[in-house]
């Protein structure tokens, strides 16, 4: 019976001893989780300003060159996309959209722009760490927080037309496309939607005379 009892007390003591080792090490995880919570509350919105500004610039990019190749891959010019109508004495009398040559240059900007989003480049949407703090000296430095394009949501693209006065008798005309893309960025423990609207001219003409009264199939969205 004696012997059961200093086995007993031996296992309570080591028990007692290993619980107090663990104390410590128990706060201490403790300790570091409500840290790293109190931290990423912080820098979480940090990181999504940064990551989304970062993301707008390269997608407003993005749009950009793939409206460029398109126009040069085309060889579009104003002439392709409206048709002018002129009077007995030589006036400008009506501007007609081209409608199936405008809807196949829309589609084809479309699924460039599609093409060149897939191709963003991660490492450029990195955040460094010493942005995050937001103070001066440490911007750009340290690590980079990984940031990627996860997948390319929806592409949409209008036809805008406008028309400014650039003088006596002088009109200038031109034919923008409104373009908008989505994008979904993946954050440590986030996904985050991003869409950005660009408006880039794709063919402009000055009208010399009287501006005409009629305008075909030119409202937002035509073609």
């Amino acid at each position: 019976m004696a012997g059961r009892w200093k086995v007993l007390c031996a296992a309570l003591r080591r028990e007692r001893r290993l619980t107090a080792a663990l104390l410590p090490v128990a706060a201490a995880l403790a300790l570091a989780w409500v840290v790293l919570h109190g931290v990423n509350r912080r820098l979480r919105p940090v990181l999504e300003a940064a990551a989304v500004s970062r993301a707008t610039n390269l997608i407003t990019q993005a749009i950009d060159l793939a409206v460029d190749n398109c126009l040069q891959e085309s060889n579009m010019n104003y002439g392709d996309f409206i048709t002018v109508s002129t009077d007995e004495a030589g006036k400008v009398a009506a501007l007609t959209s081209n409608t199936a040559a405008n809807s196949r240059f829309k589609r084809q900007v479309v699924e460039a722009v599609i093409r060149q989003l897939t191709t963003l480049d991660s490492d450029a949407l990195g955040v460094p760490l010493g942005t995050l703090t937001g103070q001066p000296l440490l911007s750009g430095a340290g690590p980079c927080v990984r940031v990627r394009v996860g997948s390319v949501g929806e592409v949409t693209a209008d036809y805008a037309n406008s028309f400014h006065s650039a003088g006596v008798n002088q009109t200038v005309h031109r034919i923008c496309l409104d373009i908008t893309a989505t994008v979904r960025l993946f954050l440590p423990g986030e996904i985050l939607p991003v869409s950005v609207s660009s408006s880039v001219c794709v063919a402009e003409t000055v009208i010399v005379g009287e501006t005409p009264d009629t305008y075909l199939n030119l409202e937002k969205g035509a073609g």
